[in-house]
């Protein structure tokens, strides 16, 4: 059994190690682990959602789904994220919010998040003002990414968006080994569908497409993801 002073010391280390609190003194450092909690969640469990609880969610270790449930119902993912990013009650994030729709966290994959009231947060970025330039630095690549996925949509076929999918894919959550990406699947072909604005069979029938073409090696358990110079050339 873990220990009270084993916990905190396991709790002390990721938050050593999160690239957000990096530098902090140790002051600051005491704060954050007064005020904080470390949470893990299993594949598909329900993390966040919108208007309930006033918390701020650090991604540490495995990925979160984050998508918008509108009101008749379908779902709309946005985003994939990857530890070390930033989701919860954030009042920068209120750009995202698109009538009233509900945005979810989910957990993709088993998930370790450390927690902590918007209300601390606030005060942790009131001491260390350079906390906002990396909210705020982290807060630019976020939009930018859901611009270019936006673009993907209005511009791009959906063979070229699925090409770009898989690009994202690998360089944000694969291992690489003489070139190859092998990532652990998190998604389904239907929630690869929401997020490229395709149907699931359309997926399937492009993926299995990709694999003939030698881009894409894929089972239950893992994707290999290759030939990226000309998978990009297909994306663009």
């Amino acid at each position: 059994m873990t220990t009270q002073k084993e916990a905190a010391d396991v709790k002390i280390w990721y938050i050593k190690h999160y690239d957000f609190f990096g530098e902090l003194n140790m002051k600051a450092m005491e704060f954050v682990k007064q005020t904080t909690s470390m949470h893990t969640y299993r594949s598909g469990n329900l993390i966040y959602i919108s208007g309930q609880g006033e918390n701020i969610y650090l991604l540490k270790n495995g990925q979160v789904k984050i998508s918008r449930i509108k009101d008749d119902g379908d779902e709309i993912i946005q985003d994939v994220l990857r530890p070390g990013e930033i989701f919860g009650s954030l009042p920068m994030l209120g750009e995202f919010d698109s009538n009233g729709d509900s945005e979810h966290a989910q957990a993709a994959g088993n998930v370790v998040v450390c927690i902590i009231r918007k209300k601390d947060f606030e005060k942790l970025l009131e001491m260390h003002p350079k906390l906002h330039q990396r909210l705020s630095k982290w807060y630019g690549l976020r939009m930018r990414r859901f611009e270019e996925r936006l673009n993907e949509l209005i511009f791009k076929d959906v063979r070229k968006r699925l090409a770009g999918f898989l690009l994202r894919y690998a360089r944000d959550f694969g291992k690489e080994t003489d070139g190859v990406f092998v990532v652990k699947p998190m998604l389904t072909h239907e929630e690869i569908g929401l997020l490229t604005g395709a149907a699931r069979q359309t997926v399937t029938s492009i993926l299995n497409e990709f694999k003939q073409q030698g881009f894409l090696e894929f089972d239950r358990k893992h994707w290999r993801i290759q030939n990226l110079n000309e998978l990009k050339s297909l994306a663009d």
